[in-house]
C-alpha cells in the first residue's frame, strides 16, 4: 500500500509540474552567426566588441579575452498602438503597457565565426496613473502567459505578439550592423 501511494505521488508530482513548465514556456531566444572567412578569433574579438560599443542603447557588461566571449544589455522603449475592433478595454489600456524592453546580448568568437544570441527579453512597463501592465519575461509562446494581463484576451495575445515582432525588427537592425562592422 504504501508503494502505491508513493507511485500515485510520484505521478500527480510530475504532471502537475509539467503543467507548469508548458504554462511557463521557453524563453524567447534569437540567435544569428556570421561567417568571415579567414579571419582570426583575435580582430573578430577586437571587431565585436566595438560594434557592441558603437550601437545606442547597448551596454557592454562582460567579456573575456580568454574565451572570446562578450556580453551585453540593450534597452528599447515600447510603446503599443493596437486597436482591435469589438474589444472593451479599461481606460487607456494601451498606455499602461507603455515602458522598455531590456535583453541580453551573447556574443561568442569563433576563428572565421562570430555567434550572436539575443535572449533574456524583459518587458517592464513604466508606472503611470492609470497603472502598469508589465508582461515580465518574454517567451516563445504566441499566447501572453495568466496573470500578467488582466485585459480582454485577445488583446492581451495581440499585444504579445506585437511585443515580439518588435523585438524581432531591433535585433534585426543590430544583426544588420554586426554584419557591417564584422565584415
Amino acid at each position: 500500500m504504501k508503494l502505491v501511494k508513493s507511485i500515485l505521488f510520484i505521478t500527480c508530482f510530475v504532471v502537475f509540474s509539467s503543467n507548469a513548465d508548458a504554462q511557463r514556456g521557453m524563453a524567447m531566444t534569437r540567435v544569428k552567426e556570421i561567417s568571415v572567412p579567414g579571419e582570426s578569433r583575435e580582430k573578430l574579438f577586437r571587431r565585436a566588441k566595438s560594434w557592441l560599443n558603437g550601437e545606442d542603447d547597448v551596454k557592454l557588461e562582460r567579456w573575456t579575452d580568454v574565451d572570446f566571449k562578450l556580453e551585453a544589455t540593450k534597452t528599447m522603449q515600447y510603446e503599443n498602438s493596437l486597436v482591435l475592433e469589438n474589444i472593451v478595454l479599461s481606460p487607456n489600456a494601451a498606455l499602461r503597457t507603455k515602458g522598455k524592453m531590456t535583453y541580453l546580448i551573447k556574443v561568442t568568437v569563433f576563428d572565421g565565426k562570430v555567434r550572436i544570441e539575443f535572449t533574456n527579453f524583459v518587458h517592464e512597463a513604466f508606472y503611470n496613473r492609470y497603472g502598469q501592465i508589465s508582461f515580465g519575461m518574454i517567451l516563445a509562446n504566441d499566447k501572453a502567459p495568466l496573470g500578467k494581463c488582466f485585459e480582454d484576451t485577445k488583446w492581451c495575445n495581440a499585444v504579445w505578439n506585437d511585443m515580439k515582432v518588435k523585438i524581432g525588427k531591433d535585433c534585426a537592425i543590430l544583426e544588420a550592423d554586426a554584419q557591417k562592422k564584422l565584415d
